[in-house]
């Protein structure tokens, strides 16, 4: 299965870039930080990624916060076509907790913006909040 993801948090003037940077690696531990400048006093940290095992870190966040039947409906609703596009509280992913937000208006210092391209996205949604819980990894891994 085919699984691109990428997210990215704006980096705001007040803010200190390494706590951005921890917030979005307490999510995504792997893959490679870019830093990306938008406007004059404008930037943006992007970490990106490829395949199930780059989500690993937000499936276990989800399950030992015990927010599955939550995280399950949000993902759905964030789902079009074969992306899923997802909001977290950066103050919420910089202590390693996972909070869904709004894109706007909910993060006082602006979202972490995710956005999961793959192939029948309805495998992804499984895989982070499934149902059961239990043996989705492996059906998925053995089927690669």
């Amino acid at each position: 299965m085919n699984i691109t993801v990428t997210a990215e948090a704006p980096v705001h003037p007040t803010e200190d870039e390494t706590k951005v940077e921890r917030a979005l690696r307490n999510i995504f531990p792997a893959g490679q930080m870019e830093r990306v400048n938008v406007g004059e006093d404008v930037v943006r940290l992007r970490i990106g990624g490829n395949g199930l095992e780059f989500l690993s870190k937000l499936r276990s966040l989800i399950k030992q916060e015990r927010i599955r039947s939550a995280a399950r409906s949000i993902i759905l609703r964030g789902t079009r076509g074969n992306k899923i596009h997802l909001w977290l509280n950066k103050q919420a992913a910089f202590v390693s907790r996972v909070s869904f937000c709004e894109p706007v208006g909910e993060s006082p210092l602006g979202p972490i913006t995710i956005e999961i391209d793959a192939e029948g996205p309805e495998a992804i949604v499984d895989f982070l909040a499934s149902r059961s819980g239990d043996g989705v990894y492996r059906k998925f891994h053995d089927e690669r």
